[in-house]
């Protein structure tokens, strides 16, 4: 009886609660709106967000950006924004941006319907990138077969590529004129990472997989050598492996080691250094000595 009471209670104290949210929601798209809750792709770029559903409607403002330019600019989403489509009304929608994150807050506001668009996805669901995703200019384009193709074998084949930018999308120096070599950023904020590829690695018989880490144990054991090869007595290398020891997978297949160690020097003196280590699964790529901070 006293949990029925207790459910009757919250109840009640609910129900005013939603009802507000659904009439502001109701205001906020309007009488006649239709509910949408799709999440939509942006066509083009600079389509400005109104107050209404009209071109007639006043247009938001970007305040962050005018304060800083000292000039008026608007508040606009392009292809490079994935964005939630609250309602339409007539031939507008409005929406609020959900990608990227940053923009959540203040990218909210009513859009022409023809600036959006449903993303292409495959008989099995998953998301097809397409032309409209990318940024063009004078580099990319003769090369869009490649950038299309290599971002969606990425995407697909790379478990640490679930959320990839096709924006990013570009021109790497690593390659040449005759066999240019691309990139594009996976992952978000600290976990955002690089990835390469040519139009070689299009072919079927090669997957884009995510890059394997080394070892820890191996990481440990090359990062410890190098110690020793940079020491003055090899042989008087006490290297830290439980107390300073710090072993970081990065998503893009990297491995970081942090450590400290203690040596002699040529005057028989007992020094310590802190030492960090970056590898791969095909082991070192580099290492950095330094002497602890006082």
């Amino acid at each position: 009886m006293e949990i029925k009471t207790r459910i009757l209670l919250v109840s009640l104290f609910l129900s005013p609660i939603l009802a507000l949210q659904v009439e502001a929601s109701t205001q906020i798209c309007g009488a006649s709106s239709i509910k949408s809750g799709q999440t939509l792709r942006v066509n083009g770029s600079g389509n400005i967000l109104h107050s209404g559903p009209s071109s007639e409607a006043e247009k938001l403002i970007n305040k962050k950006a005018s304060e800083i330019l000292k000039t008026t600019h608007y508040l606009t989403i392009d292809n490079t924004t994935t964005v939630l489509e609250e309602c339409t009304q007539g031939d507008w929608s409005r929406v609020r941006v959900v990608e990227p994150d940053w923009l959540r807050t203040s990218h909210i506001g009513w859009v022409p319907s023809s600036a959006l668009r449903r993303p292409a996805r495959s008989k099995t669901g998953e998301v097809i990138f397409t032309e409209e995703d990318f940024i063009w200019d004078e580099e990319t384009r003769p090369h869009k077969a490649t950038l299309i193709a290599g971002v969606n074998k990425i995407h697909k084949e790379n478990s640490r590529c679930k959320y990839i930018d096709p924006a990013t999308a570009y021109m790497s120096s690593r390659g040449t004129k005759n066999n240019p070599v691309f990139f594009v950023t996976c992952g978000k904020g600290a976990q955002a990472f690089n990835v390469f590829f040519s139009e070689a690695d299009l072919s079927p018989e090669n997957r884009m997989s995510a890059a394997q880490h080394i070892d820890r144990t191996s990481a440990i054991d090359l990062c410890e050598g190098y110690a020793k090869q940079s020491a003055t007595h090899p042989s008087t290398v006490r290297f830290s492996r439980i107390m300073d020891l710090g072993v970081t997978d990065h998503p893009n297949g990297r491995t970081t080691v942090l450590s400290s160690f203690s040596a002699k020097n040529s005057f028989n003196l007992e020094l310590k250094h802190n030492i960090r280590c970056l590898l791969d699964s095909t082991g070192l790529i580099e290492a950095t000595i330094t002497e602890p901070s006082n």
